[in-house]
């Protein structure tokens, strides 16, 4: 085509002028990728802990692989200059601002730090966020500073506009994804209200993303300690891009793989005799989505990768290159945050691996357990962690599987961890790990030390959420081989294939995160089991280790970081003179061949097993007994119930017991209870006696409700019991007579609270020296130890109505004031606030009266305001309808006025408000879930407490009245019948001829059917957060 010179000049002008555009807009970009970084450089600790400070919010109740939704609108007078944004996620989150999306963060160590200003506009704005938790604790945080012209146009010199963090007042959340959820004009008025999880600055986050708030790395070897004749090196420094690497692994050739925590990738790591090593990122191609391992083994030609949210996987090089292109997913949990997947390691014959996992993944698929029944198996009700970590997470807990390579099926191997990081088999073949403690539980009778286990077949070690944990000598569990103290597990590796001295290679080592060292872990055998010592080997301050292996060329590799911090691979070598010779082939001792004979019983059938094992059962042994008991379970109860009761060895006859209660039904308790009473608990030794007591509890928990013949029969038996020498087995005593409502055991604990001697100290004041920042609260409390174990009797004695006095009661709240002196864990004051409230609820009406001066508590049962009776209409409620009906939010004042309107109240109590003859439902949703609550009220009949079991009272003129029987003062008592509204019926105890239990709740059936939906609603939330007008259940 032709165009004149004219139309050509005019094409150029053209030209020039688009080609000035373009250049523009790409210097717009360029200083619009410079604010970007000037905003990442603006942010500081100072800036993010300034008011108004960020929460972490989320759910009420976080799971694993959850997504939510969250929303925040927020109005600017003016289009702004600088918009300074932090946030980030546990664990990942995407952003929109107004309908466009900002950026995206994989992992909660790696903030969104943006000046957004260009996205926000005059007047109203959005700010949108998907989060996604994939699996424990979980959070979103977020903090916006607006600002507009000022001198200089620098962002600390502009005048503020307006600063938004994330709370639980102005933030919204949806559990469901809906179109146009991110955009301005979406109507987000149904979205409920979050809840308050820490705030920014406080563990176990601190401030992600920040140098200064990250864990600070020991990177100068020559300030990391180690023993005589030993060498720290530095081997890598990794790169910010690499990530924070958690796991390693090494392959036959002798190089480590190395995975960073969050979304950095996998690493294959060559460490050469001189020079850097040489570092290849294995996550590329069909991998690069590849990361977030906490778990890594080179095995049967594969590297099989246990991935932190994911799920377990197994890599290959498919074309012989050396390098791993191919990845099956194995069928496998996917619990995920830091108490998810964790290690791998070749089972004892090397022809399975261990598979290892914390207490927030869902126990694998399997085909088979060695473990063979677990369940909470609590005697008293529990009380849920104060500050809501793992409530509603159930037995088993953390676990470890035995996997096959060619079925990829799993069997359970042992449970009752709570986040057990790692795995080691010994040189002698038998498998360890190294639990974590729960720290917020300082101070209080549940908590449990980290801690060396040895893992073996069968067994439950006995974690269970919020004040659930069992002792260590409850007969159903094992101890420990050596408790250590507060800390943060990350690792254990046997020290098998060390060049260290002998003694070192027959041990293991132990890596804690928190307090920066590595301990050595020296093993002893002591019958089928072992004793140990933990020796600090290696630590700094503070030196964040995250994991370790035995290095190829026999020295201790181990990588430091985590959570976002600075990550680096050291080594530890031995250039001294003690000999290094390899050990010689441990020699098993005769109890552990025994029990290792009996463990290849467990879980399966085997006609041999119950003769076999049968001895073992009155061992001193507590694992050679342990293993003949699962042996025995592992068996048709049949083949052996009657062989328990008829067993003449104490022991035996104890341990078979709590074999039978775990294994057995209602038609053995009495026979059971029949064969424990014939029993001389004073020929019994201390550990018989805290058996017999566990007995006992696994009877009454698993084998049935208790008829009041089997309680009279029971308190007889074990009333004199009390106290003992033993303040293990008082712990025992007050916790099954309070069960049984002994009328003694309230006085006679009060008497061991008022006389308790003072409370051991842990000596941990080294352990805590090497990281003040952690350490500071646990200083604390040394230096002002609260009274642990009168705690734990207080704790018991809350469930408890009968047998008080009136100055029983006042010394039991004085001691509940005094304990509130002294200093424990983030959740010690809250438990402590609890008892008392939950005492409080089992106290008459003058006794809150006379104790008000103690108690604090100004009671009045009478409401001091209007109620009114239920509107409707009505309908016929059924559980399934009530479920579906019954929301997240509700009207405070409705709830509370149909709780008297509608006659709970005439029974029940809630806040000091009510009724007594009921139970007191002040504390319903620290002991049930709301199903649980529902089926309770729709079919009062189904689980009756036998505490408010209604009676059949025949009096001596032939008449018969059914309902409630109280005792009253000057020899009578009130019957209160089960009609709503119904005064009660007083008679004199001398008018009554008999009194027969009835297996009909007083409660009506149809309670609910005068409610409206709105109304079931709203009665509902007043019962299910204990009447707490402050619960974000009522905010608006």
């Amino acid at each position: 085509m032709y165009y004149s010179p004219r139309a050509r000049l005019i094409f150029r002008i053209r030209n020039s002028f688009f080609l000035f555009w373009v250049v523009l807009f790409c210097l717009s970009a360029s200083v619009q990728a410079q604010k970007a970084t000037d905003a990442s450089k603006s942010i500081n600790s100072q800036w993010l802990n300034s008011k108004p400070v960020a929460q972490w919010i989320w759910s009420k109740s976080p799971s694993t692989n959850q997504k939510l939704w969250f929303r925040r609108s927020f109005d600017l007078d003016s289009t702004p200059k600088f918009a300074t944004l932090y946030a980030t996620c546990d664990n990942q989150m995407a952003m929109w601002i107004n309908g466009k999306k900002v950026g995206v963060s994989s992992a909660w160590e790696s903030p969104l730090k943006l000046n957004v200003a260009p996205f926000l506009v005059k007047g109203k704005n959005v700010i949108a966020i998907e989060g996604t938790n994939e699996g424990g604790v979980a959070g979103i945080v977020f903090k916006l500073d607006v600002k507009q012209d000022g001198k200089g146009g620098q962002p600390a010199k502009l005048k503020a506009l307006a600063t938004v963090v994330s709370d639980v007042v102005s933030w919204k959340y949806s559990e469901e994804k809906v179109p146009s959820w991110e955009t301005v004009d979406f109507n987000d008025a149904a979205w409920k209200k979050p809840v308050k999880i820490g705030t920014l600055g406080e563990g176990p986050w601190n401030i992600p993303g920040l140098r200064s708030a990250t864990p600070v790395v020991q990177l100068n070897s020559e300030n990391i300690t180690a023993p005589e004749g030993f060498v720290v090196e530095p081997v890598y420094t990794v790169p910010k891009e690499q990530g924070s690497w958690v796991s390693m692994a090494t392959d036959p050739q002798g190089r480590i793989y190395a995975s960073d925590q969050g979304g950095a990738g996998l690493y294959r790591m060559t460490v050469k005799e001189s020079g850097p090593p040489i570092v290849e990122k294995v996550s590329v191609d069909s991998l690069e989505k590849l990361s977030g391992a906490q778990g890594l083994l080179w095995a049967f030609d594969s590297l099989w990768f246990h991935r932190n949210g994911g799920h377990l996987y197994r890599l290959t090089d498919s074309n012989g290159d050396d390098k791993l292109d191919s990845m099956t997913e194995i069928p496998s949990t996917t619990g995920g945050g830091e108490h998810g997947n964790h290690a791998l390691i070749l089972t004892e014959d090397e022809k399975g691996i261990f598979v290892d996992s914390g207490n927030h993944s869902k126990l694998a698929a399997h085909t088979a357990s060695r473990v063979q029944s677990w369940a909470e198996d609590l005697l008293l009700p529990r009380m849920p962690d104060s500050n809501g970590h793992a409530n509603g997470i159930m037995a088993p807990g953390g676990w470890v599987t035995r996997l096959d390579p060619e079925t990829n099926e799993q069997v359970v191997h042992a449970i009752g961890f709570r986040n057990q990081y790692d795995i080691a088999l010994n040189q002698a073949g038998d498998l360890f790990t190294y639990d974590a403690d729960m720290e917020w539980d300082l101070g209080s009778p549940w908590y449990r030390p980290t801690r060396i286990c040895h893992v073996v077949s069968g067994a439950d070690f006995g974690w269970r959420h919020g004040s659930g944990k069992w002792p260590a000598y409850y007969e159903d569990s094992l101890p420990a081989v050596v408790d250590i103290g507060p800390g943060s597990p990350t690792g254990v590796v046997s020290g098998a294939g060390l060049k260290f001295p002998t003694r070192y290679q027959s041990g293991l080592f132990a890596l804690d995160w928190t307090f920066g060292t590595i301990y050595s872990i020296d093993l002893k055998s002591v019958g089928a089991g072992y004793t140990g010592t933990a020796d600090p080997f290696v630590y700094s301050s503070p030196l964040p280790v995250t994991d370790a292996i035995v290095g190829h060329d026999g020295a201790l590799y181990f990588a430091v970081g985590g959570r976002g911090a600075q990550a680096a691979v050291f080594r530890v070598r031995y250039i001294g003179d003690e000999s290094c010779a390899p050990p010689a082939k441990p020699s098993l001792t005769e109890a552990q061949l025994r029990r290792r004979t009996l463990e290849k019983y467990h879980g399966v059938t085997n006609a041999k097993a119950v003769d076999d094992a049968w001895s073992e059962l009155s061992s001193e042994d507590r694992f050679l007994r342990h293993a003949a008991r699962v042996a025995i379970e592992s068996q048709p109860v049949e083949q052996w119930a009657n062989r328990v009761l008829g067993e003449s060895n104490p022991q035996a006859r104890i341990t078979g017991a709590v074999a039978l209660a775990r294994m057995g039904d209602s038609a053995h308790q009495q026979s059971l209870f029949d064969s424990l009473t014939s029993l001389n608990p004073e020929d019994l030794s201390e550990s018989q006696l805290l058996g017999l007591l566990r007995a006992y509890s696994l009877g009454m928990i698993r084998l049935g409700d208790l008829t009041k013949k089997q309680r009279t029969v029971l308190t007889k038996e074990l009333d004199p019991l009390f106290p003992h020498a033993s303040p293990d087995v008082n712990t025992e005593l007050i916790r099954v007579l309070t069960f049984l409502r002994s009328e003694t055991v309230a006085k006679k604990a009060m008497e061991l609270i008022k006389n308790r001697n003072s409370p051991e100290t842990p000596k941990w004041s080294e352990l805590i020296s090497r990281n003040r920042r952690y350490g500071g609260s646990i200083e604390r409390m040394l230096g002002n130890h609260p009274p642990t174990r009168e705690i734990g009797y207080a704790f018991m004695l809350r469930n408890l109505r009968e047998g008080w006095s009136l100055d029983s009661r006042r010394e039991y709240f004085e001691f509940l004031n005094a304990a509130a002196k002294t200093a424990g864990g983030n959740s010690f004051s809250k438990y402590l606030t609890r008892i008392r409230d939950e005492a409080l609820t089992n106290c008459t009406n003058a006794e809150r009266e006379a104790l008000e001066s103690i108690t604090g508590e100004d009671f009045n049962p009478v409401p001091d305001f209007e109620y009114a009776a239920p509107v409707g209409p009505g309908q016929k409620w059924t559980v399934e309808t009530v479920s579906k009906q019954v929301k997240n939010k509700s009207n405070f004042e409705r709830g509370r006025s149909l709780f008297f309107g509608a006659g709970c109240a005439q029974c029940h109590r809630v806040r000091g408000l009510g009724g007594s003859v009921g139970p007191d439902l002040t504390s319903v949703p620290n002991k049930f879930d709301r199903n649980y609550v529902i089926e309770t009220i729709i079919h009062p009949s189904r689980n009756i407490s036998d505490q408010y079991s209604s009676s059949l009272v025949v009096l001596a003129d032939g008449r018969l009245i059914e309902g409630i029987v109280t005792e009253q003062d000057g020899g009578k008592m009130a019957i209160y019948p089960g009609t709503v509204g119904a005064d009660p019926i007083v008679v004199a105890k001398d008018e009554v001829d008999e009194i027969r239990p009835s297996k009909v709740s007083q409660m009506p059936e149809n309670l609910l059917d005068k409610l409206n939906a709105q109304e079931l609603n709203d009665l509902m939330g007043y019962l299910m957060t204990g009447g707490d007008a402050k619960h974000r259940q009522f905010k608006k």
